[in-house]
């Protein structure tokens, strides 16, 4: 289970764009977190807000060591769907 709620997550959590940008708000809970992969990192370049604790919410998976992390949804987020858009099943 990921922690992608109340936020867009336009790409259902394939890693193609950044509209689930969280900032994690405890570098605590950021360290513990498994690091992110190139291409998270690729797609948390286009995020709105970047901050050093920045991470896409399709990519932390709920554990019992993440009991207790804070998030913060950035004010903006940068989606490239066009209205309309769509889905396509996986």
């Amino acid at each position: 289970m990921s922690v992608c709620t109340d936020v867009s997550g336009a790409c259902e959590g394939s890693l193609a764009c950044s509209t689930c940008h969280v900032i994690v708000m405890d570098m605590e809970y950021y360290n513990k977190l498994e690091d992110p992969t190139d291409e998270e990192n690729d797609m948390l370049d286009l995020a709105f807000g970047l901050t050093e604790t920045s991470r896409l919410g399709c990519q932390i998976v709920a554990s019992p060591e993440l009991d207790g992390i804070r998030l913060a949804i950035p004010a903006a987020t940068r989606n490239f769907a066009v209205d309309g858009y769509v889905p396509k099943p996986h």
